[in-house]
Formats: structure tokens, sequence, C-alpha cells
């Protein structure tokens, strides 16, 4: 008997918008923190309710994407995911890790691991 299981990081992903009225596309990942993804920022919260609270309880850490990196203003961001590989709009690219998630502008730098634009811890306490 074979048994099925999934390297999937995330979990499921809707577009959303923030308490602050920033519209995102929201990644669950498997340890059920939520990743943020919008045009010109990344964030990691601890559940998803984390995203409607105006204070901003619950958020772990948040990164501003530099010029360069900025994501198109388009929606859903996030096009296609398998295990740490998320496919994002106009051909930019998400490696989520075990530490960190790295942004690169296509699938070949991702490859290579090369002209990595952004990188975002992953750990908290």
């Amino acid at each position: 008997m074979l048994i099925e299981t999934s390297s999937d990081l995330i979990v499921s992903d809707h577009v959303t918008t923030l308490a602050n009225g920033v519209r995102v596309d929201a990644a669950t990942l498997l340890n059920g923190c939520v990743l943020t993804i919008g045009r010109d920022g990344l964030a990691l919260y601890r559940h998803l309710d984390a995203l409607q609270d105006p204070l901003g309880n619950g958020l772990i850490r948040s990164v501003a994407l530099t010029d360069a990196a900025c994501l198109p203003d388009c929606s859903p961001l996030i096009r296609e995911h398998r295990a740490g590989y998320v496919g994002l709009a106009e051909g930019f690219v998400l490696l989520i890790g075990l530490n960190d998630v790295r942004l690169f502008a296509n699938k070949q730098d991702a490859l290579a691991n090369t002209h990595e634009l952004q990188r975002m811890s992953l750990e908290y306490q």
C-alpha cells in the first residue's frame, strides 16, 4: 500500500484585505502561520485572525520590498505553489525554506539561487 503525502508548505491561499486596507495574498503555512504577500511587502503572522487586528497583534515580522523587488499591482499574486516553490504574477518566484522566504525575479534565478531580491526570516519565538 502506498501512503500519499504532500510536501506542500502552503495549506491554502486566498486574497484578502488587511486591517489597514492593503490588499494581499494570504498563504496559510503548514505550521499555522500566515505569510502575506503584497505589492510592496511581505509579512508573517501567527494566525489568520491576526490579519484583521488594527493594532498588529500577531504580526511576527514584515519587510518592505525594495523598488527593484516590488511586485505587480494585480490580484491574485500567487499563481501556483508546490512544496516550497511559489510562482507569482509576472514570473516572480518565492522560495519558502525552513528558516526564510526568498524572492527572485524569475524561475531561473530561483533555481540557480542567484540575484535574490529580498529575504525574510520565518523564525519566531
